[in-house]
């Protein structure tokens, strides 16, 4: 027994490795499956393997060199690159299921409490120096719509960026700004103005267009009134007026599911 194993120990060890392989070439392609295939983009995706299959099979029989070649230097990394220009929806949202991931979720936790910190002192500055505001937190409905009828800006969240931006001499104080991964996607975009009738009369655009948006999105509307400096928030067309700094932190916590109690700092800086 020990003699047949000892004089087929490589037989056997390449058998395991190919095993292994094939166990997680499957368990990749399958997973891949799962993720793509109720998406707008499968039928694309199945056509272009199927006719790049087809090319490979032709090409191995009928020993086709330059076509072979091609496959493999050229299209093989364009399928590739298109492949990843369909999906580019389903690979943010799995990256950012990964994000969540337990592993992530501290460091994670601690950058979006610093962010919160970095807004909530923004809108106290805009509203001690009565400058008119509009913020819209993205949640689960895609903002994309209303991204594009503004400014695209992508970039990183800081106070001096949104006094610049709502500044009135400014071209894009207009209008609201959209955040989304704690970043400014977008400023001067145009939301829905609700059109139902609201109990004080003298809230302006800003409030209505606030209430047009959470009625039509979950998004999390932030105003700050131009008249009066006083901080709202708008969600589900509700709105929840004159709140202070502590407030507007406590109720974007909650909304946005951002908890500063529940990061281990010194667990995540060791």
């Amino acid at each position: 027994m020990w003699e047949w194993i000892s004089s087929n120990g490589g037989s056997i060890k390449e058998f395991l490795r190919n095993s292994v392989e094939i166990a997680i070439l499957w368990l990749l392609f399958y997973q891949i499956y799962r993720a793509f295939h109720a998406t707008r983009g499968a039928r694309i995706m199945v056509g272009l393997v199927l006719c790049f299959m087809v090319l490979v099979l032709v090409t191995y029989f009928f020993h086709l060199n330059v076509i072979g070649w091609i496959l493999t230097r050229i299209l093989a990394p364009g399928v590739a690159i298109f492949l990843v220009v369909i999906f580019q929806p389903e690979l943010r949202m799995g990256l950012a299921k990964l994000g969540s991931h337990p592993l992530f979720s501290n460091i994670a936790k601690l950058h979006r409490v610093d962010f919160l910190d970095n807004f909530c002192k923004s809108v106290s500055l805009l509203s001690s120096k009565h400058c008119g505001a509009l913020f819209a937190f993205e949640r689960g409905i895609s903002l994309k719509q209303f991204i594009d009828t503004g400014v695209k800006t992508d970039a990183i969240f800081s106070p001096e960026l949104v006094s610049t931006i709502f500044h009135t001499k400014t071209a894009l104080h207009d209008g609201g700004v959209v955040i989304g991964s704690d970043k400014i996607l977008a400023a001067a975009c145009l939301f829905p103005v609700s059109q139902k009738e609201l109990s004080d009369r003298s809230l302006g655009l800003r409030h209505r267009a606030a209430v047009g948006l959470s009625e039509e999105t979950d998004a999390v509307l932030v105003i700050v009134s131009e008249e009066t400096g006083s901080i709202s928030i708008c969600v589900g067309g509700r709105l929840e007026r004159n709140l202070d700094g502590q407030q507007l932190r406590s109720r974007l916590e909650e909304l946005l599911n951002i908890s500063s109690n529940n990061v281990d700092y010194e667990k995540v800086v060791s």
